[in-house]
């Protein structure tokens, strides 16, 4: 198997798991990854009203405690996974300043739309018109796009990631073809500025493919997209580097030859 390399994962020092860095290493292992990051979320919503940096911190120094345990048998990477980077400049800043990351991702979790600005996982929108899901859609892929212009960050996280709840959960078969445009934007604006594309696996299991869908992934390296990294989003160990070799022989017959990881927040190429 070749190696792989899982850029997206969770512990304890985020809000919505309970999962030891060492519970995830070990699934690590045993899952023939010998190379993971740890990425807790840092969340702007939260800003002012709890302490939202000690968590990073805390896991960022378990990191570097553990390599030292885990070195020969593991690279366990450092990261933060940053939430609506441009709601609060002085957080990010802060944030950003805290820790000498290996990688830092973005991600959109909350979209500005009307009074609906909770996070999209919570949001039942089996209630919602066709016409309201297509607004908030688009409301997505504009703060996709302000991040991407705006942000500072590495990789760009689960594109597309409100249909794991739309089409996922609630299996409205929304469809988002008129979006193209934006999307190729999206694609294009990341080629440009040297910002990895995230094949994220853990919505495969709901809507059979990936975040982004596979169409969109073609249509990257068609306009000469070639960082492109994996990332299971596990919040538990038992989906550790889930889906792997499915995504790994997909790329393969996109024409991807190699995936990425970083170190020191720079593109290490893994040949596939």
């Amino acid at each position: 198997m070749a190696v792989m390399a899982d850029m997206h994962t969770h512990s304890e020092n985020s809000h919505d798991s309970v999962c030891k860095i060492e519970d995830m290493i070990e699934a690590q292992i045993q899952r023939g990854t010998r190379i993971f990051a740890v990425t807790d979320h840092f969340d702007p919503d939260l800003y002012g009203r709890q302490d939202i940096f000690s968590p990073i911190k805390k896991a960022f120094e378990s990191v570097r405690r553990l390599n030292e345990i885990y070195g020969d048998e593991c690279t366990i990477l450092a990261g933060v996974e940053l939430g609506e980077c441009f709601w609060c400049k002085e957080a990010y800043e802060r944030i950003l300043n805290q820790c000498e990351y290996d990688v830092v991702l973005g991600s959109i979790h909350q979209v500005r739309y009307g009074n609906m600005t909770e996070a999209y996982s919570g949001i039942d929108f089996s209630r919602l018109s066709e016409k309201v899901i297509s607004e908030y859609m688009d409301a997505y892929f504009d703060d996709v796009l302000q991040m991407l212009e705006t942000g500072d960050f590495d990789i760009l996280c689960h594109l597309t990631c409100p249909l794991r709840y739309i089409n996922g959960k609630y299996g409205i078969g929304f469809d988002i073809s008129p979006f193209e445009e934006k999307i190729n934007r999206i694609l294009k604006k990341i080629v440009e500025k040297g910002v990895a594309l995230e094949l994220n696996t853990s919505s495969a299991d709901l809507i059979s493919d990936y975040m982004p869908p596979r169409e969109i992934i073609k249509k990257y390296f068609d306009l000469g997209g070639r960082l492109i990294t994996l990332g299971s989003d596990a919040h538990i160990p038992q989906n550790a580097s889930k889906g792997f070799e499915s995504a790994v022989s997909f790329l393969k017959d996109t024409g991807f030859d190699s995936i990425y990881y970083y170190k020191n927040r720079k593109p290490v190429e893994i040949k596939i």
